[in-house]
């Protein structure tokens, strides 16, 4: 009888034990199949749950490399040995970017539909937050907002001229004219501007409008950027132009008075003068053509407005999607990470610039 109960339970043990066993193999064969599901094929435990693992493998004195599907035995093994040495866990894998921040990616490139991911980069910067391109792109993507066209970058040799204009950056001012049709009680006219830009430092000055630039009118703008150069304590060997009839033997005269040699681009290559026509197209692209002027002082209130947005506000992607600066001047203190999101609307909010409002 004995015997009889004996091998009763020996069997009943037996068959308990296969049906563990198919089920242990059921659970393995189950994560498998989810593990072949993710991204990458693997998955990262957090501290916390890699203690939990490394208690139950105590319990069956580490001897879990059949059972171990989520890391490598390896990786088990040197869970033990940073044990043993008294090294703590930490977490794995780059920091969440905060829903707030998030929201604000979303908000500049949903306000700005023009604005590529560097752009975005620059101004995130002046309200002190340092988020990275890739992680950018990631988010607009998400969302489904792509803001910068596909561009190939093409690689050419340097001209002479090129080079000339690298190895003489700091000290050559460009310049160039640029037209605005203006709506007049006597009808149509052409109003004149004209532009100068410090190569380095991309610094722009405008001069006032008027429907004739003549000779008086010319010198008297080459006289004001001489003085505004000389107020930011700015070095100029170079005056580069076309070869534009208003640019008169007087305008020359005045800066080779001031020791500066005139530089004058080769006929019909617009190319040549290339800082200057890039800011003209900019400032006709992205505020002139947005609007109709009436007089002289609407299309100065335009220009001015869009030559101090572009010298103190805006962050520019050739110079580390900072504000614009002279050499001679200090580089902006970082914005604390603190304060509410201000948007300041300039040309009725045809332009933005986002600081945080001071505590």
């Amino acid at each position: 009888m004995k015997k009889f109960f004996l091998t009763f339970f020996v069997l009943l043990i037996n068959a308990l034990e296969v049906r563990r066993d198919i089920h242990h193999r059921l659970l393995k064969l189950q994560l498998r199949i989810a593990l072949s599901r993710l991204h990458g094929n693997r998955l990262i435990l957090s501290p916390d749950e890699r203690k939990q693992v490394m208690v139950l493998g105590a319990e069956c004195e580490h001897a879990i490399k059949d059972s171990l599907l989520l890391v490598q035995f390896k990786t088990y093994q040197k869970w033990l040995r940073d044990e043993r040495n008294g090294k703590q866990p930490k977490k794995v894998g780059r920091p969440r970017l905060l829903p707030e921040k998030i929201e604000l990616i979303i908000r500049f490139a949903k306000e700005n539909l023009g604005w590529g991911v560097k752009r975005i980069a620059g101004e995130l910067w002046k309200l002190g937050e340092r988020i990275g391109d890739s992680t950018i792109r990631r988010v607009l993507k998400r969302e489904g907002l792509y803001p910068d066209p596909n561009r190939s970058a093409r690689r050419q040799a340097d001209s002479n001229w090129q080079k000339f204009i690298k190895l003489h950056m700091n000290v050559i001012v460009a310049t160039d004219f640029l037209c605005k049709t203006v709506i007049t009680p006597f009808g149509l006219k052409t109003a004149y501007l004209i532009m100068f830009i410090h190569l380095e430092s991309r610094k722009v000055f405008i001069s006032p409008a008027t429907y004739a630039p003549g000779e008086q009118w010319v010198c008297q703008q080459a006289r004001n950027v001489a003085m505004w150069l000389g107020e930011n304590n700015v070095k100029q060997r170079f005056i580069l132009h076309d070869r534009d009839t208003k640019y008169t033997a007087s305008f020359d005269a005045i800066f080779k008075a001031a020791g500066v040699k005139i530089v004058k681009t080769p006929v019909a290559a617009p190319d040549a003068n290339a800082f200057s026509e890039s800011w003209i197209g900019k400032c006709k692209f992205e505020a002139l053509d947005h609007f109709v002027c009436f007089g002289l002082k609407h299309l100065d209130h335009i220009a001015q407005n869009y030559s101090r947005f572009h010298n103190e506000l805006r962050p520019h992607q050739s110079k580390n999607n900072e504000p614009l600066r002279f050499e001679n001047q200090s580089p902006p203190e970082p914005t604390p990470n603190r304060g509410t999101i201000e948007c300041q609307r300039i040309l009725g909010g045809l332009l933005k610039h986002y600081h945080r409002k001071a505590a």
